[in-house]
């Protein structure tokens, strides 16, 4: 991702929604044309270690669900994210998503 884009996607102004074929999203002026976009598949190829998961791109859309909010007694949420893949980018995703940003 061009570090111009980058940033507008750290400040969530740019997202990409998994769940509509990767389509690129935009909150604020489209200065850069790219809302409606579809992400290249290059950049969703799993096989590609530079490749964006499904998973940090859900966990950075707002509006969808993102984590069940009734854990069974006992689980380990912040345990399973330290543990899990891209486990600083999830925790940003998540206290933002859960502090209202």
């Amino acid at each position: 991702m061009l570090s111009h884009i980058h940033e507008k996607f750290d400040n969530f102004s740019v997202n990409i929604n998994p769940d509509d074929n990767y389509r690129i999203i935009t909150f604020r002026d489209d200065i850069f044309d790219i809302g409606g976009r579809l992400l290249d598949p290059v950049c969703r190829n799993p096989t590609n270690e530079n490749s964006v998961s499904d998973e940090l791109l859900r966990l950075h859309f707002p509006g969808e669900p993102v984590f069940e909010t009734d854990f069974p007694p006992g689980s380990d949420m912040v345990g399973e994210i330290r543990n899990g893949p891209d486990a600083t980018k999830r925790m940003a995703a998540e206290l933002f998503t859960r502090l209202g940003g």
